[in-house]
């Protein structure tokens, strides 16, 4: 449905699990280059019956040094961490008027349903044997049109498939494959997406969690005010209120794979590799699932697309960059306003595939679990729980208390322990070793099977 920011993810960065690339940039770097200011469409209309999206927004200059937690529409990823040095980042175009028309007079208009996302009043569907124009017409007035697009004709994904590989650089890891098929005279220039869902087990989970009985010391006073008896902090276990054990995510794929299939011979392509996951890449730890989406597009948006992948794999990026050599097919009516983007009509075939890490890595150690943590052995700790009574003898330099650390949600128990010196009665873990919840969703997605 949509290029999920394809267009800012090469303006920005590449970016991939917890990985920061920050790019250095001086602030005069864009002052001739015309990128400033430019309006971004991103409009992808397929052949299902379904709401469509129309996503738009700005380049802007960031001025000063930030990390932002960026929109899962524009860089993928809701949790990574963009470091921008006074380089460019995306500001959602709100406030405009957008359409889709057609050929015989009908009009699909879209509303604003987030910052920057317009998504059609109501379902429907790219037709063969009919062409398709974006209007836009922004807040300030002006009017952007794309040239009339058509549908391409459908092709066939025959088979997903996974088998372990080693990659172009040495790594060792599960590459994801697709034979296609598609009528002589049928589309034959397509490009793939994916979404990947997978498994997360909390390494360390317990069924128990804490939960705080008193946070300070009660004293009782007889009646001549001496103290004859003190409650003191403490907590008990309980069942967990949730599940925590086990999670799952949902991720879409960064940039794109195009395949020209003109310059194969018949009428299928063969192993086209659309994703590689290296061995240590926890995401197939337990187990994983693709879903791969082929779209038929014409002859232009493939011209376009490329020029994308050109300019993101280049080294001298924003130097290069103008809105001029990453010309789509929308333009100012009547004007040269800056515009990057195509609005495409394409076909969509899509696919599904699962597989275990256990099926690739037999008898094998798991990777590194989420964000580099071992969940070992030296992640463990015993805080005081500040009860003399259940504690061992405090020091000097002792860790934080238990307690400040449960309200915060640092941590989660692990198991009893025998108190001793700077040490309580529990030992804990971190919470991302104890919850799963914190790198996913304890909701299992409707197409899930194990």
């Amino acid at each position: 449905m949509r290029w999920h920011g394809y267009i800012l993810l090469i303006l920005i960065s590449l970016l991939f699990w917890a990985c920061v690339e920050p790019f250095d940039a001086s602030p005069d770097l864009f002052s001739d280059s015309g990128i400033e200011g430019a309006l971004v469409v991103e409009a992808n209309l397929i052949d299902k019956v379904q709401l469509q999206v129309v996503l738009l927004s700005r380049i802007q200059k960031v001025e000063r040094d930030s990390t932002v937690n960026v929109d899962e529409d524009r860089l993928f990823n809701t949790n990574t961490p963009v470091l921008i040095k006074n380089g460019l980042g995306p500001a959602t175009e709100s406030g405009a008027v957008v359409e889709i028309r057609d050929d015989n007079g009908q009009v699909y208009p879209f509303q604003e349903t987030d910052e920057g996302t317009y998504t059609s009043v109501s379902a429907f569907a790219a037709l063969p044997n009919s062409a398709y124009q974006l209007y836009v017409r922004t807040s300030d007035g002006k009017e952007y049109t794309s040239i009339e697009m058509t549908l391409p004709e459908t092709s066939n994904i025959d088979r997903v498939y996974a088998e372990r590989m080693t990659s172009e650089s040495g790594a060792d890891g599960v590459g994801i494959f697709v034979d296609a098929s598609y009528p002589s005279n049928g589309s034959k220039r397509f490009r793939y997406t994916f979404e990947e869902t997978y498994k997360i087990v909390a390494p360390q989970w317990t069924p128990f969690e804490f939960e705080i009985i008193r946070e300070e010391e009660i004293y009782f006073f007889d009646e001549n005010g001496v103290v004859v008896d003190v409650l003191y902090p403490d907590v008990k276990l309980v069942p967990r209120a949730r599940e925590e054990q086990v999670c799952y995510r949902t991720d879409s794929s960064i940039g794109e794979v195009l395949l020209n299939a003109n310059t194969l011979n018949g009428t299928s392509a063969q192993r086209t590799l659309v994703r590689f996951i290296g061995a240590d890449n926890p995401i197939i730890s337990h187990r994983y699932s693709i879903l791969v989406k082929q779209w038929g597009v014409s002859g232009e948006a493939f011209d376009f697309y490329e020029r994308l992948l050109a300019f993101s794999q280049s080294e001298s990026l924003f130097s290069q960059v103008q809105p001029g050599s990453l010309e789509g097919n929308i333009a100012e009516v009547g004007g040269n306003a800056p515009v990057i983007g195509f609005f495409d009509v394409s076909s969509e075939v899509s696919q599904r595939l699962f597989f275990n890490f256990e099926d690739f890595f037999p008898g094998e150690p798991l990777p590194p679990y989420f964000g580099g943590f071992d969940c070992g052995e030296d992640d463990y700790i015993a805080p005081l729980l500040g009860n003399p009574e259940r504690d061992g003898p405090p020091a000097l330099g002792c860790p934080d208390p238990l307690i400040p650390m449960i309200k915060m949600g640092l941590v989660e128990f692990l198991d009893d322990h025998v108190p001793s010196e700077c040490q309580g009665p529990y030992r804990v873990v971190l919470t991302i070793c104890g919850d799963c919840n914190i790198v996913g969703s304890n909701v299992k997605p409707d197409f899930w099977t194990d």
